[in-house]
């Protein structure tokens, strides 16, 4: 869109304070640091990245219920929400990357919230849930929230396991050298992560050999998976690594080859303040810049003389920003030689602290809970949180994905991530978290973009004022693109107008921006039929097309659970019975505009308050003041009065029939009255983009229909899901003895779900719900993010019996 860059230039100028650089020796007044100053703003400029986390009520569910979900988007660097887009994206994906369920919300002041249900022709199995914006497309899925949610359907069985040749193919060892790569004849530090097919971590005995002879080396994982080794790569000579599991399973694997020249990286604690960065090379070239960047900022560029071919730089915890900083080193050549990640947790979080009023309730209960934000951690005003209250099964699920660990780790790194919470629950365990920064260390922001940055390319606008549906105009017979540009239309029948155009650019693409399209509806796209019937508009899938590998882990089900599920199973189609019309109920959100495109006519005609003549010309002819009704070459023309010039347009208005555009009048005065409902007329010029037209017809029928109005056989017809409608959480009351004497069964598991608690000056919000007929243990999960960027999670459990 036009305005994109400038809009996202704002932005970064609101969310970010001027950079710093810290550095050290002769290089602090060097010309390159000021080079790379300046290239890095610019490139921080023109990249604004948005991150995107999911809260979903819980993360087991049976076919039959509904997933609640709160999508929250922040600003990648500094974690505060950010408002620019207003449509986020949600796919649920089966272990082959197919989507069996796909939605869009609509956002605002970074948020959205909305629900989907789960079919009962699902698999029992596990599902990816994955969500981004338009604008996050341009930066491919690694940038995308995932999350792994179990599905059990009572009334299916799980998919068969994938079947393989050899025990040994169930397992995967991959070796990360520290910095990089391996140069012979200098020490390196070697992580290794031995997991299974679906990314877990193995426990296993490790030894390596020298020439498939000599046992040099013997290690085992320190957690998950991961550990990691030191060893001299000789010349001549290649190295193998043999892992054997408890069941005698043995995992071999050649380690990466070393280089005959280069430099080698090796970061570790100097004191509870500083890391030390020492360097090895294979020659004495100097000198070499230790550059850091965190969260898209470059903090940090030292210099340093490469001395008996080592060098040594110290760099100072607290410049390195929270989260991970990326530890670059670079030649004399300003060339990228070693790499290394580090991760400092942040300092402050938000503390959320869940309080119910009892331990122990009977059924039918009311429950009140508080939810306060410990104020030493950040301010509790203006908090947004989402609150979820639900029973715990017996079942297996997997580990609830919190908003901490997913803005500051998984988000971060490349793959898998196992226990992504046990880094922020144990911040201790410092080896751990050392292994993890060496094996799933990403470069997103790549230094060879920032340094010799090509012209920026983004595919996807930022969709900062509403839908964007994309399309191209094509031929009719060749199918190619149009190369010139040419007017199409967008319209969305109904008794609300909802109507745009645009022009195709250069190869043929047209971008439509609707906002607030709310609900499943056809939409119709075409080209002016009298003018370019040689083409075409085809409408573009508006969801990703390109997915991560990682893959998702195979349901096992106890079999000594199977009766506990057909319990279940039982109980949510009894919910279903009883209040399934209620679960439907849906509406537009509250923030929905549902003005005119135009804003308001300057004329409207209700044909019931009038005698209803049996022709279309007799209505226009008696019943619309300030238009004419004429015939040329035997054809009608409708100009409209202009009253902003006091006279008659030369040329027709823009002529709309529910929402669609009729290009041929005769076609309309064709068309039978009793069908028409009202007029609204717009006398004056109206403005949509590079287009205009002088003036509007909008006519509206009973049924919103057409009314029998024939469309050219070119247009394009779809059914189109627009935003998401807001459905009802179902929170029945229990405050009078009638309620709690209802015959009416009570089998709710989930028993609340706050998109959004209010949070006040006090940093207390209070929430009050009933339980159900359901005993057992409860889980209340709080997730939520102040507005200068700190997030955090709660807490807490209840009985009811």
């Amino acid at each position: 869109m036009p305005n994109s860059r400038k809009l996202i230039r704002r932005y970064l100028n609101l969310l970010f304070l001027p950079m710093t650089l810290g550095a050290s020796g002769v290089f602090g007044q060097d010309a390159v640091q000021k080079d790379w100053q300046a290239t890095a703003r610019e490139y921080r400029s023109q990249r604004l990245q948005e991150k995107m986390f999911v809260h979903t009520d819980k993360e087991l569910y049976l076919a039959g219920e509904i997933c609640w979900f709160k999508a929250y988007v922040v600003e990648a660097g500094s974690h505060r929400p950010l408002d620019m887009s207003k449509v986020a994206y949600l796919e649920w994906l089966d272990k082959d990357n197919k989507p069996v369920l796909q939605t869009k919300i609509g956002l605002s002041a970074g948020h959205g919230d909305g629900s989907v249900y789960l079919p009962l022709s699902l698999h029992s199995g596990n599902y990816r849930v994955r969500a981004y914006t338009n604008w996050m497309k341009n930066y491919g899925p690694d940038w995308f929230f995932e999350k792994n949610i179990t599905v059990v359907n009572t009334r299916r069985t799980a998919e068969p396991p994938p079947a393989d040749s050899s025990e040994a193919g169930n397992y995967r060892a991959a070796f990360f050298p520290e910095g990089g790569n391996l140069v012979e004849n200098l020490n390196s530090r070697i992580a290794f992560r031995v997991t299974d097919r679906y990314g877990k971590g193995v426990d296993c005995a490790g030894v390596v050999t020298q020439d498939d002879q000599d046992t040099i080396v013997r290690c085992r994982p320190y957690k998950f998976g991961i550990g990691s080794f030191v060893l001299k790569p000789e010349t001549g000579h290649h190295y193998r690594a043999i892992f054997r599991l408890a069941d005698g399973t043995a995992i071999q694997s050649l380690l990466p080859a070393a280089y005959k020249e280069g430099m080698v990286m090796n970061v570790s604690a100097e004191d509870s303040g500083h890391y030390r960065v020492n360097i090895q090379s294979s020659s004495d070239a100097s000198p070499v810049y230790l550059a850091v960047i965190n969260r898209g900022i470059l903090r940090q560029v030292q210099t340093a003389t490469l001395q008996g071919a080592k060098a040594s730089f110290v760099v100072d915890k607290k410049a390195l920003g929270e989260g991970i900083a990326q530890l670059t080193l670079f030649n004399s050549g300003r060339q990228p030689m070693c790499e290394r990640l580090v991760f400092q947790a942040p300092t402050r979080t938000l503390d959320l602290n869940l309080q119910a009023d009892a331990t122990t309730y009977g059924t039918r209960k009311k429950i009140d809970l508080t939810v306060s934000v410990n104020e030493a951690s950040a301010k509790a005003e203006g908090a947004d949180c989402s609150v979820s209250v639900f029973r715990v099964d017996s079942l297996p699920a997997g580990e609830a994905d919190h908003i901490n660990p997913w803005l500051w780790l998984s988000s971060d790194l490349k793959g898998t991530i196992e226990s992504p919470g046990y880094y922020f629950d144990h911040p201790g365990d410092t080896q751990a978290m050392d292994n993890l920064m060496m094996t799933h260390g990403w470069r997103k922001y790549r230094w060879d973009d920032l340094l010799h940055p090509a012209p920026l390319t983004f595919n996807y606008p930022p969709e900062y004022r509403g839908a964007i549906i994309s399309g191209k105009v094509v031929n009719n017979h060749t199918g190619a693109a149009a190369t010139t540009p040419l007017q199409a239309y967008l319209s969305v029948p109904g008794g609300r107008t909802q109507f745009t155009t645009v022009l195709s650019d250069d190869e043929g693409r047209v971008r439509f921006e609707l906002k607030d399209f709310y609900g499943g509806q056809e939409i119709i796209v075409q080209t002016n039929p009298l003018r370019d019937s040689n083409y075409r508009v085809e409408i573009a899938n508006p969801f990703a097309e390109t997915y991560t590998d990682d893959p998702l882990p195979q349901l096992t089900l106890p079999a000594a659970d199977s009766g506990m599920l057909v319990d279940d199973g039982v109980a949510m189609q009894v919910l279903n019975r009883y209040i399934g019309e209620r679960l439907k109920r849906s509406r537009l959100p509250d923030i929905a505009d549902t003005t005119l495109f135009y804003d308001k006519p300057d004329y409207s005609y209700l044909l019931d308050s009038y005698v209803r003549f049996t022709t279309m010309e007799e209505v226009m002819r008696e019943y619309v003041v300030m238009m004419l009704v004429k015939r040329r070459e035997d054809h009608f023309h409708l100009p409209l009065f202009n009253l902003a010039y006091d006279q008659f347009f030369d040329d027709d208005p823009l002529i709309l029939l529910d929402g669609v555009p009729i290009f041929n009048i005769d076609s309309l005065v064709a068309l039978d009255p009793l069908k028409i409902r009202k007029l609204h007329t717009v006398n004056r010029r109206v403005f949509m983009g590079p287009v205009n037209f002088t003036g509007i017809l909008n006519w509206t029928t009973y049924k919103g229909d057409l009314g029998g109005y024939i469309l050219d056989p070119h247009a394009t017809v779809v059914d189109y899901e627009g935003l998401q409608m807001q459905r009802e959480f179902y929170s029945p009351s229990y405050a009078t003895d009638a309620a709690v004497a209802s015959h009416l069964p009570d089998f709710r598991t989930v028993l609340y779900w706050a998109p959004e608690v209010p949070m006040p000056a006090s940093g207390n919000g209070k929430l009050s719900f009933y339980s159900s007929d359901v005993p057992g243990k409860y889980i209340v999960i709080a997730e939520g993010i102040s507005r200068d960027g700190a997030a955090g999670s709660g807490m807490t459990s209840f009985e009811v019996k």
